[in-house]
Formats: structure tokens, sequence, C-alpha cells
């Protein structure tokens, strides 16, 4: 509770102190996907994951501002999100190499590993649908929408080998 009292009110002081409060939450100009790399994903787990393996994060969130589920833990194309994204928190889902891809780009991250599967038709459709979304509200391009390993600097097979990255710039552009 200490770090979320701490991390809300240092990004109310640096959005006062920035722009201005209107920049805040309209700053997002990338959307970033990925995948869990794990069969099972909801809120809490996905908290404890971050928690484990970045104890320095003062956000205790997970590090994307949105979940889809796969049907284990999440329902089918259940889209979740945790205060993070309540609160226009910056990511933490790439690399420091990229910094302003957490800042100002937004982490969406499909529950399941799609280096082994391909991704659920319900899951694809709600990642579409929420993309695009998010690109109307941001005024976000298509080329500004990418999977964290195409993303330069960063070496990692995320969002996975059966993620569909050709169809899936084509169906949110």
């Amino acid at each position: 509770m200490k770090r979320r009292t701490f991390i809300i009110g240092t990004t109310a002081l640096l959005a006062g102190a920035g722009a201005g409060t209107a920049y805040w939450p309209r700053r997002w100009n990338y959307i970033v996907i990925h995948h869990s790399a794990g069969n099972y994903g909801d809120i809490k787990f996905l908290q404890q994951v971050h928690r484990e393996r970045q104890s320095g994060d003062p956000v205790d969130a997970i590090p994307y501002h949105y979940v889809i589920g796969n049907g284990n833990g999440l329902a089918m194309g259940e889209i979740a999100s945790d205060w993070r994204r309540e609160y226009d928190i910056w990511g933490a889902h790439v690399s420091g190499n990229n910094s302003d891809r957490n800042f100002r780009g937004i982490g969406v991250c499909l529950i399941g590993n799609l280096e082994e599967h391909q991704v659920p038709q319900g899951q694809y459709d709600a990642l579409v649908k929420l993309t695009r979304s998010l690109m109307a509200q941001y005024d976000i391009p298509v080329s500004n929408v990418t999977g964290h390993g195409y993303v330069e600097g960063e070496s990692t097979k995320c969002p996975g080998k059966h993620f569909p990255m050709e169809k899936f710039k084509r169906d949110i552009a």
C-alpha cells in the first residue's frame, strides 16, 4: 500500500509539473503486444510474478496495462487490468533499452504460450477490438503497434512465433 501511495503521489506531481494534467493520460503513443509464456493467468497471479521478477519496481501492479484471458484464469477473451491502467501509470513491459515504450506505450498481454500454441480465436478477436479502440482513443497509428520482440533493442521471442503479426496488422488497419 505504501508503494501505491508513493507512485500515485509521484505520478500526480510529475503530471502537474510536466506538460500538465491534460497531457498525462493522453501521452500514449505506442501499443506493445506480449504473451505471458504461461498457460494460466489472472491479475493476482501476474502481480505475484511481477513482484518476484522485478522486486525493485515501486509500482505493485502487473507490468502491463491490459491482459486478455485464454479461458484459464480469466475467461476466454476477458480483458482485465489493475490500477496501473486506472491511473495511467507507465508500464514495465519492455526492457530498459526502450524506456520510452514503457513510459508512452500501452502494454497488452495475451495469457498463454504463443511459442507453443496458436492464439485462440476468442482471445485474438478481443485483442483486435481492444487495440482498435486504443488506437482511436489515443490516435496511435498502426506503425506504432507492434510485438515486444519486434521493438528494436529487445531480445525476446515475445509475443511468440505463433502470434500472427502480419494478419494482426491488417486486422487493426
